[in-house]
C-alpha cells in the first residue's frame, strides 16, 4: 500500500540543530563544565598552599590515574548498557562524591586526603561519562548536523572550563570549599537530567539508530551466528580487545586515531605548560602566561564558532590538512617568537586550529565507528587526548632542559608534521567528507 511522505521531523533533511532538546542539553554540558573547573582550580589552590607546588603536582597527577586506567573498560561499558544510561549514571554518581565532599568538608574540614580522593572519584566516573557522551551525540544528531553539534557542545565545554575560574575564586571567597563543591554536585544533578530529557534523532538512518549484535572480531558475523549452542558473555578484556581490533582493522580509523594522538601530542605540551615556560623565557612571568592562555582561548573559540556556523561538511579532509598544517607553522613560530606579544598570534593560532581540527577528528570518529564498537573506539580516543597532556608536559619539560625552548618547540612541530604526512598520504582522510 503506497504511503505518504515521512512526517517532517523524521527526514534529515528537515531535521534542525535544536530538535530533540540538543541545545538545553549542551547548555546543561557547559554548566557542569563550568562546575567541574570551579572545583578543580579551587582544589589545585588549596592543594597547593597545602603541600607546596611540586608535592600538589603530584598529587593531582595521581588523582586523576583512575580516569586512564579505567577509559578503555568504560567504553566497553558504554557498548554493553547504552551511552544515555552510563552518562546519567556517571553524572548522578560524580554529584553524589560532590556532595559527599561537601558534607565532609563542613564536619571534618577540608583536608587534602578529603579532597583528593573526591578527585580521583570525580577522575573515576569520569571515565564513563566520556565515551558514553561521545556515543550518545553519535545518535543525537543527524549525519549532516554532527560537526556543528559537535562544535556547539565542544565549545560549550571550553566557555564552562574558561569561566570556572573566576567562579571557583568567587565560591570560595563566599563559602569555601563546601560551597564550590555543593556548586558542582548541582550541575552535576541538572547535566544527568539533561541527558535523560534529550531525544533520539528520528533523522539517522535505521542502520545507525537501531542497536547492532556484537560482532564476532574474526568472522565480522554476530556473535554466536550459526553456533549451536549460546556463547557465553566475553569477558572486559576481550570485549576492549574487540574495540582496539575493530581500529586495527578499519583503515580509515587506524588512520584518524593516529592523527589524534599526533595532534594532541604536539600542542599538549606547549599548551599546557608551554606557556609557563614561554613567558618565563621572554621575561614576562605570570602575567605573559595568562595573556598565552588567553590568546590561546580566543583562538579556540573563534574555532567553534567557525565550525558552527561554517561545518566542514563536504570540506572536513581540507580542513584536516590545512588545520595539522597550520599548527606545524604555529609550533615554528612559536619557536622563534623573541617577545611574549610576538608569541600571541600563534598561541591564538593554535587555538583556532584545534578547535577546527579537533571537531573534524572526533566527528569522523563518531560516524566511522561500528556503532557496536562506537563507545569503545571513543574511549581509545580519549584515552590518547587525556594520556597527551601528561606526557606532553613530562617530554617538553625534558626537552627544554635539554636543548632548550626553540629546540623543543621545533620538535614539537616535526611531530606536528607527521601529522600533516599522515594526512596526506591517506586518501581516506585527505578526501574525506562528513556531509
Amino acid at each position: 500500500m503506497a504511503t505518504g511522505p515521512a512526517p517532517a521531523e523524521t527526514r534529515p533533511e528537515d531535521a534542525r540543530l535544536t530538535d530533540g532538546g540538543y541545545l538545553g542539553f549542551v547548555l546543561a554540558m557547559g554548566l557542569s563544565a563550568l562546575g567541574d573547573a570551579a572545583w578543580y582550580v579551587t582544589l589545585a589552590w588549596t592543594v597547593t598552599a597545602d603541600t607546596g607546588p611540586a608535592r600538589a603536582g603530584a598529587v593531582l597527577a595521581l588523582a586523576s590515574l583512575p580516569r586512564l586506567v579505567t577509559l578503555l573498560g568504560a567504553g566497553a561499558v558504554v557498548d554493553s548498557v547504552g551511552p544515555r544510561r552510563v552518562m546519567a549514571g556517571a553524572d548522578l554518581a560524580r554529584c553524589s562524591v560532590m556532595a559527599l565532599a561537601a558534607a565532609g568538608a563542613l564536619a571534618l574540614g577540608p583536608g587534602v586526603p578529603l579532597l583528593v580522593a573526591a578527585a580521583a572519584g570525580l577522575a573515576l566516573f569520569g571515565a564513563f561519562f566520556i565515551p558514553a557522551s561521545g556515543s550518545l551525540r553519535a545518535g543525537l544528531l543527524p549525519d549532516r548536523h554532527l560537526v556543528r553539534g559537535n562544535a556547539l557542545y565542544l565549545g560549550a565545554l571550553r566557555g564552562g572550563q574558561a569561566a570556572g575560574g573566576p567562579l571557583g575564586g568567587v565560591l570560595m571567597a563566599l563559602g569555601g570549599i563546601p560551597l564550590v563543591a555543593a556548586v558542582n554536585a548541582v550541575t552535576y544533578a541538572v547535566s544527568a537530567l539533561a541527558v535523560l530529557r534529550v531525544r533520539n534523532r528520528g533523522g539517522r538512518s535505521a542502520e545507525a539508530a537501531a542497536p547492532a549484535p556484537a560482532a564476532d572480531p574474526d568472522t565480522s558475523r554476530p556473535a554466536g551466528a550459526g553456533a549451536a549452542t549460546p556463547e557465553r558473555r566475553p569477558s572486559l578484556a576481550a570485549r576492549i580487545g574487540e574495540g582496539l581490533k575493530a581500529v586495527a582493522a578499519a583503515p580509515r580509523l587506524r588512520a584518524v586515531i593516529t592523527v589524534i594522538g599526533l595532534t594532541e601530542f604536539a600542542g599538549a605540551g606547549p599548551i599546557n605548560i608551554g606557556v609557563a615556560l614561554m613567558a618565563s623565557r621572554n621575561g614576562s612571568a605570570a602575567a605573559g602566561a595568562g595573556l598565552l592562555l588567553t590568546a590561546f582561548t580566543v583562538g579556540a573559540a573563534a574555532g567553534f564558532l567557525l565550525s558552527l556556523v561554517w561545518p566542514a561538511r563536504r570540506r572536513a579532509g581540507r580542513v584536516l590538512v590545512v588545520g595539522t598544517l597550520g599548527q606545524t607553522l604555529c609550533l615554528v613560530g612559536l619557536a622563534w617568537a623573541p617577545t611574549t606579544v610576538a608569541a600571541l598570534a600563534p598561541y591564538a593560532g593554535l587555538g583556532l586550529v584545534s578547535a577546527l581540527v579537533g571537531t573534524v577528528l572526533v566527528s569522523c570518529v563518531q560516524r566511522w565507528a561500528p556503532e557496536a564498537v562506537r563507545g569503545r573506539v571513543v574511549s581509545i580516543q580519549a584515552l590518547l587526548i587525556f594520556g597527551a597532556a601528561p606526557l606532553g608536559n613530562l617530554v617538553i619539560g625534558v626537552l627544554v632542559e635539554w636543548a632548550g625552548m626553540t629546540w623543543a618547540l621545533l620538535l614539537h612541530a616535526l611531530v606536528a608534521l607527521t601529522a600533516v604526512g599522515t594526512v596526506l598520504l591517506t586518501p581516506l582522510l585527505r578526501q574525506a567528507r562528513l556531509d
